[in-house]
């Protein structure tokens, strides 16, 4: 039953341990690359928007999508992203992420001739890969949560592209926050751990 016990104690030790260093290599490659201030970002030609369901898990209104909404909206209104690149999911005719950011982003007074879809943005990885292979993208501005961006620019960094990010609005419910926490931390061990 002891052995048992520290075998357990050491498992959570280590677990916890590649934690806390993915953790760290997260944000050591974002440090000083994520803004909240539009005034303070520098400018970049091309915004990278990450997608997200337009509605929550129970159909009602996704505040994590119409955050980032404002977040692009902001940043083309103040002459820091001349185009934008919207990466999301499309896995239907009625599940489209690009094609509902665009419509959003028109119906804000963004042109459309400035926004560019890419619906193999399955996940984050794929959006940032597939900006500089497709796209041909080496320096951009990423578009999503502080939470969000910080293991985007160090997914952009391990490709060697010249990343920034600038923060939409979080949940300001504390269960969503809970929730987002913990997954967050899931995916930048496997961010760092998967190639």
């Amino acid at each position: 039953m002891k052995r048992a016990f520290w075998v357990l104690v050491t498992i959570m030790a280590m677990g916890l341990a590649v934690v806390i260093v993915c953790e760290l290599a997260v944000s050591s490659a974002s440090k000083g690359r994520v803004y909240s201030d539009v005034d303070e970002i520098p400018h970049r030609e091309v915004g990278l928007l990450l997608g997200t369901n337009p509605k929550g898990r129970r159909g009602g209104i996704n505040m994590f999508y119409n955050y980032r909404i404002d977040a692009a909206v902001a940043l083309y209104e103040s002459g820091k992203v001349d185009r934008i690149i919207i990466s999301g999911a499309k896995k239907g005719p009625d599940y489209d992420e690009p094609q509902a950011m665009r419509e959003a982003l028109v119906a804000r007074g963004v042109p459309d001739s400035l926004l560019v879809l890419d619906s193999q943005g399955y996940h984050t990885i794929e959006s940032i890969v597939r900006a500089k292979e497709v796209f041909g993208m080496d320096t951009l501005t990423i578009i999503s949560q502080e939470f969000h961006n910080r293991r985007a620019i160090y997914m952009a960094k391990r490709n060697d592209m010249d990343a920034i990010a600038y923060n939409a609005a979080n949940t300001t419910i504390l269960r969503w926050r809970i929730i987002m926490f913990i997954r967050e931390r899931a995916s930048r061990v496997k961010a760092v751990l998967v190639p």
